[in-house]
């Protein structure tokens, strides 16, 4: 079977992340083809079996207007002749479902945010009239299945480590993941205030934010004001650092299915989330693999980091419950759920 994968990039965020261990899976029983149009090297590890297609616009005319994405998707479909195409994220696959109008290949979508998630009102109207058109839509929550019942599956991210069941031997950190440029949808000011309100009362104690940096950013600059709250860069080595930290805060204003969460949990974090619109409530039940707090509510977050801080034993029983829930995630069961929707899809 022939794969052609649409995708702007394949470095930086979860859904970057998700689209390389889907084609680094594909191509070991398919000939894989990406397509990229934001041409940067890969910052995931791609199988060099896995042909990447240069999908930028190039046009010599100094002040056109610049050329449409989908008419340079067209040709790549065109050109590859693909079995199936697969594509990822909201503005991606608008184009991809307007390039295959006239081609009329099976087409995947996979929506990685919410169907709520604030994008621009023209995505949002060109989605409600193109994803009927796809052959399947796959989202990452429920929520999202519910709205699209006709065409949409659920298929939850994966966790792709092994899972880590120890509790001894933490640091007393609490530790969080995000970018630089996804700081608010991510929720870090909110993280960052509500450690601030207890920071002084466990003087022993510690926030990590793990995370992609800008050029030019100054660490000391994203957390000016508040005492042993810390951007730590990049991270390659995350798994280690679930491994020996104590607690994991997500504390998003809008979710999808984090990565991070499920991957905190495989390694036996105690974990602490926010009720916001999304996953997080679907992956932590309150009081057996997690703690939820309320939304964009910095005092019920203090609240609960001060509860976990406090006593140990929650976290250990925390952690025990995070890592079964996490075995409901593995990649085993993620990779067998792709490969039906293909054959289905293809076959049909």
């Amino acid at each position: 079977m022939k794969i052609l994968f649409f995708i702007s990039k394949l470095y930086g965020g979860g859904a970057e992340r998700v689209a390389s261990i889907l084609l680094n899976h594909f191509c070991e029983k398919h000939d894989t083809y990406v397509a990229l149009t934001d041409f940067n090297a890969p910052f995931y590890h791609i199988d060099n079996r896995i042909h990447i297609i240069d999908n930028r616009i190039k046009s010599k005319i100094k002040g056109a207007t610049r050329i449409p994405p989908f008419i340079k998707m067209a040709q790549t479909i065109k050109n590859t002749k693909p079995d199936i195409i697969i594509s990822f994220i909201t503005r991606t696959n608008n184009n991809s479902l307007i390039a295959n109008l006239l081609y009329q290949k099976k087409i995947i979508v996979s929506e990685r945010n919410t169907l709520n998630y604030e994008t621009t009102k023209t995505q949002k109207i060109l989605r409600k009239i193109l994803y009927p058109t796809a052959d399947k839509i796959v989202v990452v929550t429920s929520e999202d299945c519910n709205q699209m019942p006709k065409k949409s599956l659920l298929i939850y991210n994966p966790t792709m480590f092994k899972p880590f069941a120890s509790y001894n031997n933490r640091q007393k950190t609490i530790v969080t993941i995000a970018p630089v440029k996804r700081w608010y949808p991510k929720g870090i000011d909110l993280l960052i205030k509500a450690w601030a309100k207890i920071a002084t009362t466990y003087p022993d104690w510690n926030l990590e934010i793990y995370g992609r940096i800008n050029d030019g950013i100054r660490h000391n600059e994203l957390c000016p004001t508040y005492e042993r709250a810390n951007w730590m860069g990049w991270c390659d080595n995350i798994d280690e650092i679930f491994r020996t930290r104590s607690i994991f805060a997500i504390t998003s204003r809008s979710e999808a299915c984090p990565n991070s969460l499920l991957e905190a949990m495989s390694q036996g974090c105690a974990c602490i989330g926010t009720d916001c619109e999304g996953g997080i409530k679907e992956i932590i039940t309150d009081g057996v693999d997690g703690l939820l707090a309320k939304s964009e509510n910095i005092d019920d977050i203090a609240a609960k980091l001060q509860i976990l801080i406090d006593d140990e034993h929650l976290r250990r029983e925390l952690s025990a419950g995070a890592i079964e829930k996490a075995k409901q995630f593995d990649k085993n069961v993620f990779f067998a759920k792709w490969d039906k929707l293909i054959e289905e899809v293809v076959e049909k």
